[in-house]
């Protein structure tokens, strides 16, 4: 399940995770975030920033697995000037994604169905794969419409960064691990114990 919010902090230690990727690992109020997207310019951005200083930052969690997405930074003392991750609101990678699920969808419907449904049919298989043919463009056209109305359904979340909840950035970080110093090895005391004399 997506989440959405927002919380003031401090991004520090960016790092790219790999050239042709838009995704990062980060300190974000000392915590370690494995995988952070953002676009560059976002990334310059934070890159440039008053490390001391704190910024309002609008998180996306898609879920499964994915990584975070940074929707949107407000610079410190900027109270009127918000950037955004235009990767989001872009159309053409909202109509590239949809005709890709689209795709997977109706090349996954042929891969599964096909042996059990030209079978089913048997010696008239041309019937079959007329029914493979219409269950695949049916199933193919449904998942990107329904993936069409998810991405539009987050522009328009984008669009009123105004209405999300603050939240905290805690489960999606790691604590920092600290070294230890062992503790000195500590060694028996001996007690001597002094026999009273005794006086005739």
């Amino acid at each position: 399940m997506p989440t959405y919010f927002y919380t003031d902090c401090v991004i520090t230690d960016l790092k790219q995770i790999d050239l042709h990727s838009n995704e990062f690992t980060a300190r974000i109020n000392g915590r370690t975030a494995k995988r952070l997207a953002m676009t560059h310019d976002l990334y310059h951005h934070l890159m440039g920033a008053d490390r001391s200083a704190k910024s309002r930052v609008w998180f996306y969690a898609p879920g499964f697995n994915k990584a975070l997405v940074i929707a949107a930074v407000r610079p410190a003392g900027q109270e009127h000037s918000v950037l955004r991750n235009r990767a989001i609101r872009s159309p053409y990678k909202m109509l590239f994604r949809t005709l890709l699920a689209g795709l997977l969808a109706w090349f996954a419907t042929w891969a599964l169905l096909a042996i059990p449904v030209l079978s089913w049919y048997g010696a008239n298989a041309p019937k079959g794969v007329l029914v493979l043919e219409t269950l695949s463009i049916q199933i193919g056209t449904g998942v990107a419409a329904l993936y069409l109305s998810y991405l539009l359904w987050v522009r328009a979340k984008m669009n009123r960064l105004d209405s999300w909840q603050p939240g905290d950035i805690a489960p999606y970080t790691r604590a920092l691990k600290t070294k230890t110093q062992p503790a000195p090895p500590t060694h028996p005391t001996t007690v001597k114990v002094i026999a009273p004399e005794l006086v005739e």
